[in-house]
């Protein structure tokens, strides 16, 4: 098969096509993922490429994933807190509503829950 190719001044395939274009070349015998991984030295020699650097996060990105970071710990708190008062809290509520308790004993549960899981900070 035959592929047209349009090389950059450092011999990377810069556009890969089944179809002539202006300035590209005919390639036998090489297929996509072979050009896409090499390029040709001036002497017309295929040389693997360097693998891509990554790049480096925008700061809009980091803020971005410290946020839904944050705002996970936050829900991943709220359920447990949720679920800890349901446990701990709730009957002393009751117990106070019944009289077979004082309101400082469901307020002291509720501040012993609420101590346990401290709310997250922002970083």
């Amino acid at each position: 098969m035959t592929l047209h190719v349009l090389f950059t001044e450092d011999g990377t395939p810069g556009w890969i096509g089944d179809t002539p274009r202006a300035g590209s070349e005919p390639i036998e015998g090489l297929t996509i993922e072979f050009l896409a991984a090499h390029r040709r030295t001036a002497r017309g020699k295929w040389v693997a490429r360097a693998p891509a650097a990554p790049e480096a996060p925008t700061p809009e990105a980091e803020a971005e994933a410290a946020e839904a970071e944050y705002q996970a710990a936050l829900q991943q708190r709220s359920d447990a807190v949720r679920e800890a008062l349901s446990i701990e809290a709730d009957p002393q509520f009751f117990r106070w509503q019944r009289g077979e308790a004082s309101r400082e004993d469901w307020l002291a549960a509720v501040a012993r829950v609420k101590a346990r899981f401290p709310r997250p900070e922002r970083v």
